[in-house]
């Protein structure tokens, strides 16, 4: 291949990204050539949409309504419980077999404090 040829492809290369790079992106509005007033008055009412339309978690919970008695919803958020505890009990059982293997070497275990939940 000439070094012609491959300067021409390098060009029309750069000429393409050229061409992409002011398009706007796929995700925003084409830029206005509004004023300022009509630009804040059209966020303002964005904004409001925003805030009136339901959240994701209030459209969950709806949906959770809609489908499953509320008793599920109380065994999943203590199953969810459960494997917290289960957690903990875990990290409790590492923590005492340093404290174990620490007071073997001979270097004073450090105190803990015990927090009760119920």
């Amino acid at each position: 291949m000439t070094d012609e040829r491959r300067g021409s492809r390098g060009q029309a290369a750069t000429q393409v990204r050229r061409r992409t790079a002011k398009a706007p992106s796929a995700g925003l509005p084409a830029p206005r050539n509004g004023s300022p007033d009509e630009r804040l008055a059209e966020l303002e009412g964005r904004l409001a949409r925003l805030e009136t339309t339901t959240g994701l978690r209030e459209r969950g919970r709806d949906l959770m309504g809609r489908v499953a008695p509320p008793e599920a919803g109380r065994h999943f958020r203590n199953a969810g419980r459960e494997q917290l505890l289960g957690i903990r009990s875990i990290v409790d059982f590492w923590i005492r077999r340093i404290e174990l293997a620490e007071e073997r070497a001979g270097e004073p275990a450090t105190t803990r404090e015990r927090i009760e939940i119920n």
